[in-house]
């Protein structure tokens, strides 16, 4: 008894340690970095996340049916966001300034736009353009038109603005305003001062920005307003994945505490298995607080994982000692005799489990590595804290008279189909004949991109509606750029924007900076580019074609001037950037890894070949220059599920094979509990093909943890049936069916209800994973109490038949 307490009390006191570590709270990360591949274009991607996640604008979209209470409403708020601390910077239009100089255009023109400007200044050019000015001149209302003209006769600046082919996103309307013509939304852009992926930075702005929209609300009942954004996306993803913490665990422990309490009838029991469960996981918890950089969502699996598995060790320690209770032994004595028969069997099922668990390491998906070494841990830390405590605990409860043995009626069921050689080759038969179902049905494999993009996240929603009411679409293609001189990448970049656009064939729209902010290199080439027009001598044309078109010349001399002695003035970006053409350029210019990232947003037009005309453009200019998006995920994301599968399904393969031999010593035992493995995950593969579940990366690479967790229910009919065979007394499989039924029943269905609790995550990774685990966990159980029996039938020798 004294050894019992000590036990108890070694239990109590790591336990009150991993308290105060999870005291400290499990952090959540909401970088869904951690949910892309670490290779290929997945990679740069996640580059292109990092770069740019972390800053990025808010975006407020404000709807309603009065154009002029809706701007009243997005006036009000830019004005309330713009005072909140957490805000650098909100605003719901932009002033309309003075245009440049007409000279200075070049410096923001497009290839399109230089084009036009210098057709203009051909002598056929200059007559088109006049014959155009005049008309503009003669046109009523037109008097406060004269002094435009007579700084830009030909109307330059406007080719240079209004020609342009590389747009620069969301665009204001003529007032200013970022708003449809209509008036009936408007949005409100906001600079947060913290980066998204801080927690406490992209909650701080949120909260803030909430506030201020409730009173933006109140005060405008009939609009609607909701908020998007990269810090929005972040805190929305973390409050979504803390909510799937609690409610996964806390459903899996009510699903698997009810499947026990049905199948092993035996309420008092969770009393003994629940508490160090319990501790288990919350051991395992601590291991998840003390995580560099916190959990990501499909981490956060782990716990209705631990649970549903754990439940495995308890059913069989405390079935133990209700055994060595029934044999006579006193309570105390009915634990240590439980604890040492039970020991080394669960223990290595457990180990077993926790390798599969563990081989989701070698995954390209950090996100997953992380979910098989915490389920790892939680595999063996539950069932080191069950093996230690459950036996103290069942002494406790069971001091009275044990319960007599029952036979349930679906062991009677399932002895039946195995009763005799016959039905044993009919029963191995139909579990062939299931494992084969796969290759009716077929597997769909399906991408990944909603375990990332979540459909159910609110700011998502919003991000969506925009593209709807303003255009463009929500999964452009990226090409970026890295250098670490910011300028050589805007120039670059540049230079690709300009390619690009010039394919209008295959290229639908290109997005870059270099329509508001070309590079300073950029700028002067421009510029040399229109030094080469000969102005000075394009000035005396322009002079000889307005006398031609019977304008008076004099008005026209500070312009005339100009040409002959043209300006070349450069705007520094540095200086740009200090101003709010900073909002607008956190869209395309980051920073990442020491260097600096240009970023252009393209579409495609949807022709054939569009996509291979893209790449031959961008790695013509520029060969170091990568692409990434959405867009190219999905063809990624299958390449990971092609790549890892095979080699962590092989990896726990060999691992679980090893352990079998190690374990079960004999070569039909180890053929046998191989069998159940493979027909079980045919017959899982033919179910979900059925039922149209999509297999994809965070859900297909549960299957290697089957591998682990589903041995257990083999493993112990084997074990028993060897021990009836070895007996020589009866029907050794009837006894092993009868003896072994329940608690394989009970394990199996308690670590698939703990895996089906995930269904209830909003998190669409979650609820996929969930399924494919509780389908297969299912599936195993079925296959395992046949196909064992079937096989040792088959195999028994004669006199013990």
């Amino acid at each position: 008894m004294r050894s019992g307490r000590l036990i108890l009390a070694a239990v109590a006191l790591v336990s009150v340690v991993a308290a105060l570590v999870v005291a400290f709270g499990v952090r959540l990360n909401p970088d869904i970095v951690a949910l892309l591949p670490a290779r290929g274009d997945a990679a740069v991607l996640s580059r292109y996340l990092r770069g740019f996640g972390g800053g990025g604008v808010g975006v407020v979209l404000l709807e309603g049916e009065d154009p002029a209470d809706v701007q009243a409403a997005a006036d009000s708020l830019a004005a309330a966001l713009a005072n909140d601390p957490t805000v650098a910077f909100s605003a719901s239009h932009i002033q309309p300034g003075e245009r440049a100089d007409p000279l200075l255009s070049w410096r923001a023109a497009d290839a399109t736009a230089r084009a036009k400007l210098a057709q203009a200044l051909t002598p056929e050019g200059m007559q088109e353009r006049l014959a155009e000015t005049r008309k503009l001149l003669l046109a009523p209302g037109s008097g406060s038109a004269s002094d435009r003209i007579a700084a830009d006769p030909l109307r330059l600046a406007e080719i240079a603005y209004g020609e342009r082919s590389i747009g620069a996103g969301v665009t204001a309307r003529a007032d200013g305003y970022f708003a449809t013509e209509e008036g009936k939304a408007h949005l409100v852009v906001v600079k947060p001062r913290g980066q998204a992926l801080k927690g406490a930075d992209a909650k701080a702005f949120v909260a803030a920005v909430d506030r201020a929209l409730e009173d933006a609300r109140r005060a405008h009942p009939t609009v609607t307003i909701r908020l998007t954004g990269p810090h929005a996306v972040a805190a929305g993803m973390e409050a979504m994945l803390r909510r799937d913490l609690t409610r996964s665990g806390v459903v899996s422990l009510v699903l698997a505490s009810l499947a026990f309490a049905l199948v092993f009838r035996r309420l008092r029991a969770l009393a003994a298995i629940v508490p160090p469960l319990a501790l288990g996981t919350l051991w395992t918890g601590a291991v998840a607080a003390a995580w560099p950089g916190g959990i990501s969502a499909i981490a956060v699996a782990f716990t209705s994982i631990v649970v549903g598995v754990g439940f495995d060790t308890g059913v069989h320690v405390y079935a133990a000692v209700l055994d060595a209770r029934r044999e006579g032994l006193a309570p105390e004595e009915a634990a240590r005799v439980a604890r040492r028969r039970t020991a080394r069997p669960v223990l290595v099922a457990a180990t077993i489990a926790s390798v599969a668990f563990a081989s989701l390491a070698l995954s390209s998906v950090d996100a997953l590595a992380q979910l098989g070494l915490l389920c790892a841990a939680g595999e063996l830390l539950t069932a080191v804290a069950i093996v230690l405590a459950t036996p103290e605990l069942a002494a406790l409860l069971e001091r009275g008279a044990p319960p007599a043995v029952t036979v349930p009626f679906y062991t009677r069921a399932f002895a039946a189909l195995t009763a005799t050689k016959r039905r044993a080759a009919v029963a191995l038969l139909a579990c062939l004949l299931a494992g084969a179902s796969v290759f009716v049905t077929g597997v769909q494999v399906s991408d990944s991109l909603v375990a990332i993009r979540p459909k159910s996240l609110e700011a998502l929603k919003v991000e969506d509606r925009i593209f709807e009411l303003f255009g463009g679409k929500d999964k452009p293609w990226i090409v970026l750029v890295a250098d670490a001189d910011r300028d050589a990448a805007m120039t670059r970049a540049d230079r690709i924007a300009e390619r690009l656009v010039s394919d209008d064939v295959n290229v639908a729209r290109v997005d870059a900076l270099t329509s508001l902010l070309p590079s300073n290199e950029t700028q002067r080439s421009r510029f040399s580019e229109r030094d080469a027009l000969d102005l000075p001598a394009k000035a005396a044309a322009l002079e000889a074609a307005l006398g031609e078109a019977r304008f008076s010349v004099p008005p026209f001399e500070p312009f005339l001037e100009a040409m002959r002695k043209a300006p070349s003035d450069i705007v520094p970006v540095e200086q740009s950037l200090e101003g709010d053409l900073a909002v607008v350029a956190s869209r395309y210019l980051g920073h990442e890894g020491g260097e600096h990232l240009v970023a252009l947003h393209v579409q495609l037009n949807d022709v054939e070949g569009a996509r291979a005309a893209m790449d031959r453009d961008v790695h013509d200019v520029d060969p170091s220059a990568r692409i990434t998006g959405y867009a190219r995920l999905e063809a990624d994301l299958k390449a990971a599920l092609t790549q890892d599968l095979p080699r962590i399904g092989g990896v726990a393969a060999g691992l679980v094979l090893v352990l079998l031999i190690v374990s079960l010593r004999r070569a039909r035992d180890v053929v046998l509990a191989l069998g159940v493995l493979v027909v079980g995950l045919g017959a899982l593969f033919g179910v979900v093909g059925a039922l149209g579940v999509p297999l994809h990366l965070y859900s297909a690479l549960v299957i290697p943890v089957l591998l682990g967790i589903s041995v257990d229910e083999a493993m112990f009919l084997l074990h028993h049936g060897n021990a009836e065979e070895a007996a020589g007394t009866g029907d050794p499989i009837v006894a092993t069916i009868r003896r072994e039924a329940p608690p394989v029943i009970t394990t199996a269905l308690t670590t698939s209800a703990g895996l089906l609790a995930l269904v209830a995550a909003q998190y669409e990774g979650l609820r996929d994973l969930g399924i494919m685990g509780s389908v297969g966990n299912a599936a195993n159980l079925v296959v395992a109490l046949l196909l064992v029996p079937a096989g040792l039938r088959l195999t028994m020798r004669a006199k013990q038949r």
